[in-house]
């Protein structure tokens, strides 16, 4: 079962960045709001300011024509007539009164929409006798001078209402609020659908953050943050933390043989079935590939972790289907503990990791309970790397040991492999084994490799003409330095630079090697054969059983590999495989070296048999430089 956080502390989670996001989003809308309003208010102010101005541009305009028109009533003291014109001012909806003042500033002629008794008598109750115009908030006043023919005659006072400008104004600001209002209703459905999409969204994308695509548990993101969680929550309490890490055995050939699709399958009924024996509160995790990882808290003697772990070891015991074919799938897991195992999550996850490859070492099928002693190997194999770095960077420590190869005909020495031999100050004796694994996993092996090529060549060009015959050195490739772009520029370079005939340089590739590099290696090797290096297949029968890379690459070489040899002559199951081999090997036109050869009757039945070269501790064993030249001496 997928492990749930507590009710409460979940809610508080998903409700905290909720409310947070719903008040920026209403605080958005209220503040494009605030501003469309600004600006119909903006706007309606200026359409205000407008309208006055030109409401007062045509008001004396207006004034102007009215003034001109009265003037011969005034001169002629024609009230009737003044009176008359005036009232054609009823034509204007605006103008509310207006009056004709005689050069002395009494009322001559007057006109009022309506009754007006308080309707100024004289210019000076105007307060206008000295100004042109007057605008208030509800009254727009103006006066214009009435002109005869030598000088002025009298003045002419107007009232105008603004009601008409207000209501104008107060359509279009109601029109522009009710449009602003739409468009803020239809903003806002935009925002709050858009707000739902962009939520749908994140929520869709922190599930996939934290979410497996191919098994639908929890992937490595989830993994630390949970982790971290519960270590925290654990140091808090005094709890424990315990975490079980799990690895699918071979899952790489079943992957290679059923297809990547097949694999995604299986991983999906692996995690299926360690979801069935999860505790509800734990948590189920994929790390990757073909590792698991089950976070456990609680109460957690060893006698629950034991128990626990043979449950996941049960989950693998029937056997599996997947495109149609029955798979049989084993685990190995490692058990580590906070805070008796590792005082951090870094540690935690180490040791556990320790623990499964520790269970892997052991047979594989099995879960393995951590133990401080198991870093003991890891604490070796770090110390190791270093050394090595230290070593190639300029150290001493590094040396080429050479075992002689001998004739089968006639007992001639004809040349020696070079062997890795490595003794440290505070290390000791570092099998080449041990070395060799670590530089492939650290990426050491290109640069030891190149080492070795170039120390083997320089002490070859050194030990010739101290014998009969020139004598070849053979060195062995590693995958990864075949697969160095440099590699053949790289071969050239030591052949002149140590003045070595390239006919005199054998390397040795395994049957991996080459499967690997097939297509890569391919134009290396035949450029290598072209330059007279020798090429040879190391440990032939235990690779791939495709001999196809006899034809096609310019191998000269086969070495039988010692677990063959080991057996003869009483093997006949050795024996056959060992005639076949030769027989192949010399149809193909190529020669044999047996390896591991360590007694007389191996050989006298080698060399019944045909092969070519000999090499094992029968003859000689591994030596120094030095004291390879001075075998030479006595052959």
């Amino acid at each position: 079962m997928k492990s749930k956080a507590s009710p409460t502390s979940t809610v508080a989670l998903q409700l905290q960045p909720l409310l947070l996001s719903s008040k920026l989003v209403v605080t958005g809308i209220w503040t494009a709001g605030l501003a469309l309003l600004t600006v119909v208010l903006a706007l309606t102010a200026v359409d205000y300011w407008s309208a006055r101005a030109s409401m007062l541009q045509d008001s004396a305009v207006e004034a102007a024509i009215v003034a001109d028109n009265v003037s011969a009533a005034v001169v002629f003291r024609d009230t009737e007539t003044a009176t008359e014109m005036l009232s054609a001012l009823r034509s204007s909806s605006m103008v509310l009164s207006a009056g004709v003042y005689d050069r002395d500033g009494v009322l001559f002629a007057h006109y009022a929409r309506s009754r007006d008794p308080h309707f100024p008598t004289t210019l000076r109750a105007t307060g206008m006798d000295s100004i042109a115009e007057r605008a208030g908030w509800t009254m727009l006043e103006i006066t214009h001078p009435i002109h005869g023919a030598d000088a002025e005659v009298g003045t002419l006072y107007v009232r105008k209402s603004m009601e008409a400008v207000y209501k104008r104004l107060g359509f279009r600001f109601l029109s522009a609020s009710l449009i602003a209002a739409c468009v803020m209703a239809l903003a806002t459905a935009i925002v709050l659908r858009s707000r739902a999409a962009v939520r749908e969204a994140e929520n869709r994308l922190q599930v996939l953050a934290h979410t497996d695509a191919i098994t639908d548990v929890s992937n490595r993101h989830a993994f630390n943050e949970r982790l971290a969680a519960e270590l925290e929550l654990a140091r808090s309490t005094g709890q424990q933390v315990a975490l079980i890490y799990i690895d699918l055995d071979n899952f790489k050939t079943l992957n290679d043989t059923f297809g990547h699709a097949a694999g995604d399958g299986l991983l999906r009924q692996v995690a299926s079935r360690l979801q069935s024996v999860v505790r509800r509160g734990d948590s189920l995790s994929r790390m990757g590939g073909d590792e698991f990882a089950v976070i456990l808290r609680g109460k957690l003697d060893e006698d629950t972790l034991r128990q626990y772990g043979e449950r996941v070891i049960s989950v693998f015991e029937p056997a599996y289907t997947e495109a149609g074919q029955q798979v049989n799938v084993t685990c190995s897991a490692g058990i580590a503990t906070f805070p008796d195992d590792a005082p951090d999550m870094d540690a935690l996850v180490s040791n556990a990791d320790t623990a499964m490859y520790r269970a892997k070492e052991l047979g594989k099928n099995r879960c393995v309970r951590f133990d401080a002693s198991m870093n003991q190997a890891l604490v070796r194999r770090q110390a190791i790397e270093q050394a090595l770095r230290a070593e190639l960077e300029g150290g001493h420590g590094l040396a080429l040991h050479y075992q002689p190869l001998f004739s089968a005909r006639d007992n001639a020495l004809v040349g020696a492999e070079a062997l890795l031999r490595w003794t440290h100050a505070e290390l000791g004796n570092v099998s080449p084994l041990e070395a060799i694994s670590v530089a492939e996993d650290c990426g050491l092996i290109v640069p030891l490799g190149y080492w070795v090529l170039r120390t083997a060549c320089r002490d070859a060009s050194r030990w010739q003409g101290r014998h009969a015959h020139p004598l070849r050195v053979a060195v062995n490739i590693s995958a990864r330095q075949l697969g160095d772009p440099q590699f053949l520029e790289q071969v050239m370079d030591i052949l002149r630079a140590e003045k070595l005939p390239a006919d005199l340089l054998e390397i040795e590739l395994t049957e991996t090697v080459l499967m690997e590099n097939m297509e890569a290696g391919a134009y290396t090797l035949h450029r290598l054969s072209q330059l007279g290096i020798h090429l040879a297949i190391d440990d032939f029968g235990t690779g791939y059983s495709s001999l196809a890379y006899l034809r096609q690459l310019p191998m000269r070489r086969l070495k039988i590999d010692r677990s063959f040899v080991r057996d003869l002559p009483a093997q006949e199951h050795s024996r056959k495989i060992v005639t076949a081999i030769l027989a192949l090997a010399h149809g193909l036109g190529l020669e044999v070296t047996a390896e591991g050869v360590e007694t007389l009757e191996q050989a006298e039945y080698l060399v019944e048999q045909g092969c070519d070269v000999l090499q094992g501790y029968a003859f000689a064993r591994p030596m120094p430089v030095q004291q390879f030249v001075e075998l030479q001496a006595s052959h």
